[in-house]
């Protein structure tokens, strides 16, 4: 039914376009306060893209993380090359939402939630999944390699200049 396409360590530069724009615009977001993007900047491009409306999901899904996470994410600065496994994981849960697997999404955003922060996140997520394949931006299902959670540094320990950001 649903095929799944091994990606390996698949990076920013194999990725779709819908794909680039969601991890551009989480980065950009979850990383707001920086001098470039700015908020009128990943408005601008969601704009372009006629995805405009999804700013707003994506704006509620980081806050229900930023509120609730026991388990930090690892998230790069929005010119990386590089993937996270915790954006490899979002990543598929917006792939997931767009297939309405729920499931998936739930599972992936547990990584990092309490179920209750997973049950908040499920709205913004499937909007934000809807408006993407409306627009025709489809991500592909792709399979993620499980997550190395000693890494990660609690949510309430993150400060300026910690190794999840980078």
């Amino acid at each position: 039914m649903h095929q799944s396409t091994s990606s390996g360590s698949v990076d920013l530069p194999a990725l779709s376009a819908a794909e680039r724009l969601f991890i551009w615009g989480f980065r950009a977001k979850a990383r707001s306060g920086g001098a470039v993007p700015t908020a009128a900047d990943v408005q601008e491009v969601y704009d372009h893209f006629r995805v405009g409306d999804a700013v707003l999901s994506l704006e509620s899904i980081i806050e229900i993380f930023a509120c609730t996470a026991h388990t930090a994410i690892e998230v790069h600065c929005p010119t990386c090359p590089r993937m996270s496994d915790s954006e490899r994981g979002i990543l598929q849960a917006i792939a997931a939402a767009q297939q309405d697997r729920i499931d998936i999404v739930r599972e992936r955003f547990e990584s990092w939630l309490p179920p209750v922060g997973a049950d908040w996140a499920l709205a913004p997520v499937r909007g934000f999944a809807t408006i993407f394949r409306m627009a025709g931006l489809i991500m592909p299902d792709r399979q993620v390699r499980s997550f190395d959670h000693d890494r990660t540094m609690a949510m309430k320990s993150w400060l300026v200049g910690s190794p999840t950001l980078h």
